[in-house]
């Protein structure tokens, strides 16, 4: 069985993991800004930003696995796999580093 054969199952993967990384970046937005920001207005207008900025990474990461997709091109989708799961991650230890910080 060739490799092209899992591509179908490898953009699912990326959409499903597109959806979690927004859903990370969503409820980190709040925590990363609490240390930078100074008063609370500032603080959520940050997080207001950082949110907005989330549908900008969501439709890039879209855009290019279906662009891959189409175009059968496996390595582009699995170096897309790797950003998101990169980007997912940092998000993660970022998050967990600035709720140790305000313990």
């Amino acid at each position: 069985m060739a490799i092209d054969a899992y591509l179908p199952y490898i953009l699912a993967l990326n959409i499903l993991l597109t959806i979690l990384d927004a859903t990370i970046g969503y409820h980190a937005a709040p925590s990363l800004v609490r240390t930078g920001a100074a008063d609370e207005e500032s603080r959520a207008a940050a997080a207001k930003t950082i949110r907005s900025m989330l549908a900008l990474v969501v439709a890039l990461y879209s855009f290019f696995s279906c662009l891959a997709f189409s175009r059968q091109n496996l390595p582009l989708l699995l170096i897309l796999t790797a950003v998101i799961v990169v980007d997912m991650v940092a998000q993660v230890i970022l998050l967990r580093k600035m709720k140790n910080r305000s313990r």
